[in-house]
């Protein structure tokens, strides 16, 4: 993913492990004077076993575990044209 997200450019990312034995996860801020930022988990799909992303608010990003659609979704949360 963050190579996906290095890819289409405009974003700081950093890997962020928290305490507590929580599962790390992905820390996406925008270029743009960090006003937007976005906090992306993952979970394993049942069935296939494939991975997705999942925002902060608990749906998962789009792109069906396409890191580089993904990493589009992303860019419209933490890079939007106003």
């Amino acid at each position: 993913m963050v190579e996906a997200l290095d890819a289409v450019g405009g974003f700081k990312t950093s890997i962020r492990q928290p305490l507590g034995g929580e599962a790390p996860f992905l820390y996406v801020v925008g270029d743009g004077g960090g006003r937007f930022a976005e906090t992306v988990r993952t979970r394993r799909v049942a069935g296939d076993g494939g991975v997705r992303g999942v925002w902060s608010w608990g749906e998962d990003v789009p792109g069906a575990g396409s890191p580089q659609e993904a990493a589009k979704a992303i860019a419209r949360v933490v890079n939007p044209r106003m």
